[in-house]
């Protein structure tokens, strides 16, 4: 994520309350929903620039952050309908003894896997909160 942004106030241990500019979507961080409303949110300033309120600035996610965010959220399902078709008939043998697994068993396997792990990461990245916060990157113009 890169983003312009106006900041409002300074907050303690280099936190800073910040609006967006421009409202394009935006992945990366907790706060992709604020982008979007126009709504305030904190960033940090962990390179201790001099701003102050009325500054323009820019702001980024780690790298890191967003493509674990990415490994998470595409292959974790991925892999998860994966091993639903390999233990689907496993399954199907527990529960029925000798039957074997159909085709659209096996089918049915992986999609309640995939939709079980898909559901399970929006959740997670949803409701659990983290304290994953943007950076400020640089100053672009100093406002008023």
């Amino acid at each position: 994520m890169r983003n312009t942004v106006k900041v409002i106030s300074i907050k303690e241990n280099n936190a800073v309350e910040v609006v967006p500019l421009i409202t394009d979507a935006c992945i990366g961080c907790r706060n992709s929903e604020c982008t979007k409303q126009g709504h305030p949110f904190i960033v940090h300033n962990t390179q201790k620039l001099p701003v102050y309120p009325g500054a323009i600035v820019k702001i980024s996610a780690s790298a890191v952050r967003q493509a674990l965010q990415a490994l998470i959220s595409l292959c974790l399902p991925l892999a998860a309908a994966i091993a639903g078709y390999i233990l689907t008939p496993k399954i199907c043998a527990s529960i029925d003894g000798a039957k074997t697994a159909t085709e659209a068993t096996r089918i049915a396997g992986v999609f309640i896997s995939f939709f079980a792990t898909s559901i399970l990461v929006l959740i997670f990245n949803r409701f659990i909160k983290t304290e994953r916060h943007a950076t400020i990157t640089e100053i672009i113009t100093y406002g008023t």
